[in-house]
């Protein structure tokens, strides 16, 4: 728990001093996470307007926690929040080693954190450059990261929480457009999502995908087994779901040639 003054700052951005008792799951998790750093890092992003409050809980994870929040000119925004003590740092260590576009790797675990988030913001924005739908990057901080918010009144769904209520047609539309952003990412962005499944795939006017910390370049040795990951997830998934998918090999080959 904070001392008092930051607790109470917390409770101001969060919105929760008059709400402690209505939200109480947000509250504990703003507790949970939001230590010295990142409130700071949150505090910086509410003083230039990217952050007037934070309102609900998209997602909890090991790793991050995505917020709802608005904006200070009153538009809805997501809130990523990464934990600064994770116990995901070798695994991220070794993302981030692997990647030939990072440089020197702190060996503080706040820092490298750091380092992660900054990696997600530019993988969003080399998606968008190659015209993929994903929520458009707005700024981070530190461990913050504030991106375009996928919803309407409530978060987009994601396709697993959504899939049965689908038919075989929009599975077949789906994996058209999943394979279809596979393809043009290894081809034009010579980049791999590296986590792309059911999970990562939002539905809204048109799909989303998410989760971009993960993403990396062709040149990075450890891209073809990522492909291999993307290619076996999304395969499996809607063949499970009665779609004539693309053979893993071939797929896999024809890629790989390209």
């Amino acid at each position: 728990m904070f001392e008092y003054g930051l607790e109470r700052k917390v409770e101001e951005l969060v919105g929760l001093r008059e709400r402690r008792e209505k939200d109480s799951e947000l509250y504990k998790i703003a507790n949970e996470v939001f230590d010295r750093g990142t409130l700071a890092a949150l505090l910086y992003l509410h003083r230039k307007g990217w952050i007037e409050r934070l309102q609900g809980i998209i997602s909890t994870g090991k790793e991050a926690n995505v917020f709802a929040g608005v904006a200070g000119d009153g538009k809805s925004v997501a809130v990523k929040v990464y934990r600064t003590y994770t116990t995901e740092f070798r695994r991220i260590w070794g993302y981030l080693a692997a990647d030939p576009r990072v440089g020197y790797l702190p060996k503080d675990i706040r820092r490298l954190v750091f380092v992660w988030t900054r990696r997600e913001f530019k993988n969003l924005q080399r998606a968008i450059k190659y015209a993929l739908r994903v929520p458009e990057p707005r700024i981070f901080r530190n461990n913050v990261l504030v991106m375009e918010f996928i919803g309407g009144d409530e978060p987009a769904p994601r396709l697993k929480d959504v899939e049965r209520e689908l038919n075989r047609g929009d599975f077949e539309e789906l994996y058209d457009f999943t394979m279809g952003v596979i393809e043009r990412l290894w081809k034009r962005g010579d980049m791999v999502h590296g986590d792309m499944s059911e999970y990562n795939i939002l539905i809204w006017d048109s799909p989303v995908v998410i989760d971009w910390s993960q993403a990396t370049v062709r040149r990075n040795k450890m891209s073809v087994a990522l492909l291999r990951r993307d290619l076996r997830n999304v395969i499996s998934y809607f063949t499970r779901k009665g779609v004539h998918t693309d053979d893993f090999n071939e797929k896999l080959k024809e890629l790989l040639e390209s």
